[in-house]
């Protein structure tokens, strides 16, 4: 496995064992509140990495892995759900480097996001963010080899469409 997956695999396991302790102390009155659906711009920063410079924590990302969160331009972090849809941002620091648009949902027990859709903000205009097989015509969400031909996909940055625009906003 490389590096950047063995990360995001062990951020999976500790996120979803830290959820899974905070699901079954909460009573179920609490649970039924529902997640709410949005929209935030950001960039992607280390959380463990800002917390260090704020607040001098010892980060040891290079062994534990980043703790990778929307840090809005308003300075709040929202920490992404490690869930298949957000794996590019642990896979491709192209990611990292964007001005980012990402629709969510966000739940009451926290500010955990969990991505729905990755977009970029690029000279003013919004764009997609996707991976594309030109041999098979499949778009995926993250890198990789294509699911039919094994061939690797190609990152794609392109003009949002008018209706995922209109979503973004």
């Amino acid at each position: 496995m490389k590096p950047n997956r063995r990360q995001f695999i062990a951020s999976s396991l500790l996120s979803a064992g830290a959820l899974s302790l905070q699901v079954s102390a909460q009573d179920k009155t609490k649970s039924s509140a529902e997640a709410q659906t949005i929209s935030l711009r950001g960039r992607v920063v280390c959380m463990t990495e800002e917390l260090q410079k704020l607040y001098q924590v010892i980060a040891d990302c290079d062994i534990r892995g980043h703790v990778y969160t929307l840090k809005t331009n308003d300075d709040k972090f929202y920490p992404f759900l490690p869930v298949d849809i957000a794996a590019a941002v642990w896979m491709d620091e192209r990611y990292r480097q964007r001005d980012l648009q990402v629709t969510g949902r966000i739940f009451p027990q926290g500010q955990f996001i969990e991505v729905i859709r990755f977009q970029s903000w690029n000279n003013g205009k919004l764009h997609d963010l996707y991976y594309f097989c030109d041999v098979c015509q499949i778009s995926s969400h993250k890198p990789g080899p294509c699911d039919c031909c094994q061939d690797p996909f190609q990152f794609r940055e392109t003009p949002a469409t008018e209706e995922n625009a209109k979503h973004a906003e």
